[in-house]
């Protein structure tokens, strides 16, 4: 990145950690008031605010990952080069991180059994999955079982622009 970019960059991102402390006085000056319109306007701004700072980090991370798959791989290839150090930057290596799936799980379970790599087979149970029959078990006046299970329930506030 040329000189001016990163400069720039760095004063937003100084400037942004700056506002931070005003943000979090301000959203202190608003609980004080003890005003509920005034906490939620405050809050519905810092939400809208966050969404901007998010869709920003979303592109430079787009940026940073094409670079990172696609881009400077390309380029190191074109020069033939494996690994190289820079100084300022460091050592810079291609690696390679492999994935799979498998979309039916009961013929892939029986194959990694029968080829011998039954130990990589994990019963798992979903998160949500296992958040959202605690809260039917709740609403049935049931729970589950302590200590075999702990259950949290989160407040959280949910805003819907009004038409």
């Amino acid at each position: 990145m040329r000189t001016e970019t990163v400069k720039h960059l760095s004063e937003v991102c100084k400037l942004l950690t700056d506002l931070t402390g005003f943000v979090r006085d301000e959203t202190t000056e608003a609980i004080a008031s003890n005003d509920h319109v005034t906490v939620i306007k405050h809050y519905d701004q810092l939400r809208q605010i966050t969404a901007q700072i998010k869709e920003a980090r979303e592109a430079l991370g787009q940026i940073e990952e094409k670079l990172s798959r696609e881009q400077v791989p390309d380029v190191m290839r074109a020069h033939n080069i494996k690994n190289i150090t820079i100084e300022g930057v460091g050592r810079v290596t291609l690696g390679r991180r492999w994935s799979a799936s498998m979309p039916d799980k009961e013929a892939g379970f029986e194959w990694l059994r029968g080829n011998g790599h039954g130990g990589v087979i994990q019963e798992t149970v979903n998160a949500q999955t296992l958040g959202a029959l605690a809260k039917e078990m709740n609403e049935e006046g049931e729970e589950l079982p302590a200590p075999t299970f702990t259950t949290n329930v989160m407040t959280y506030t949910s805003i819907t622009k009004v038409k």
